[in-house]
């Protein structure tokens, strides 16, 4: 187990040495501060393909101006062959009452994600950048989750 939590920091490592030396070496100013996110990469793909195809003007980060992020797309066909390669992939049946409640949960931290400009990684890079507006957004984040914590709390006991 060790071992492979090592290989992760050492990924992590090369990944964030390799993302900050092309900021440097490819002076892209001011930093776009992405992250990984599965809200944000997704929704600029979809901003991309409408400004290119479509010709409209929504605002998209300098990083994807002229090719979209496939991030989301990268993620979700891994996760298909890994699940494939270990014969974890089928069809489950998900809980009737649950299910809506999990479409509309995961339909409003999408969209909520999307007014709080991202994700906590996004987050977090604006916080270290000294965006004030980082600030008070990881200061709403943390605040947010300290409430779930207390609603989940109560309302277990």
């Amino acid at each position: 187990m060790r071992t492979r939590l090592w290989y992760a920091g050492l990924a992590g490592l090369v990944i964030g040495v390799t993302a900050a030396a092309s900021q440097a070496f490819f002076k892209v100013q001011p930093p776009v501060a992405y992250g990984f996110c599965m809200v944000c990469h997704p929704a600029t793909m979809v901003a991309w393909a409408m400004n290119t195809y479509f010709k409209t003007n929504i605002p998209i980060s300098q990083a994807f101006l002229v090719f979209p992020s496939l991030l989301a797309v990268g993620v979700v066909v891994g996760a298909v062959i890994a699940a494939n390669a270990n014969g974890e992939i089928r069809w489950r049946r998900a809980p009737g009452r649950k299910k809506y409640m999990s479409l509309l949960f995961g339909f409003l931290i999408a969209n909520l994600a999307l007014i709080t400009a991202g994700c906590p990684i996004r987050l977090g890079l604006l916080v270290s950048y000294g965006s004030i507006s980082g600030i008070v957004l990881v200061a709403s984040l943390v605040l947010g989750i300290g409430l779930a914590c207390v609603y989940l709390k109560f309302r277990k006991e």
